[in-house]
């Protein structure tokens, strides 16, 4: 029997596939746009959420996938730019207040 930490820790692991794959259907152009974005945002702001970081470049084309900003939210932390700091509830209606992640920069000025 699957107990509930590990369906959780699938469940992760599948978001993340899918959050891969929505940016590579993206493209790598995209992929560098929103990268650049987020890191523009953690310049400034110390702790955020990615929802933040849309509003925050409403000219950048959305994706084919919104799941395709996990990916680059999961790139963003490899690059150096943020950490995770928590949990928060969405802001967004389109999200019905599902809980994300609260970026914290390593790069505000």
């Amino acid at each position: 029997m699957i107990n509930g930490e590990q369906r959780s820790l699938e469940g992760l692991e599948r978001g993340h596939q899918m959050a891969s794959l929505a940016a590579d259907r993206a493209g790598d152009d995209w992929k560098a746009i929103a990268l650049e974005a987020f890191r523009l945002h953690a310049k400034k702001h110390q702790k955020f959420t990615t929802e933040e970081v849309r509003a925050a470049f409403p000219d950048l084309p959305s994706p084919p996938d919104m799941r395709a900003w996990g990916q680059v939210a999961l790139l963003a932390r490899r690059e150096g730019y943020v950490i995770g700091s928590g949990w928060i509830r969405a802001e967004s209606r389109k999200v019905h207040g599902m809980v994300v992640t609260h970026w914290q920069s390593k790069i505000c000025y």
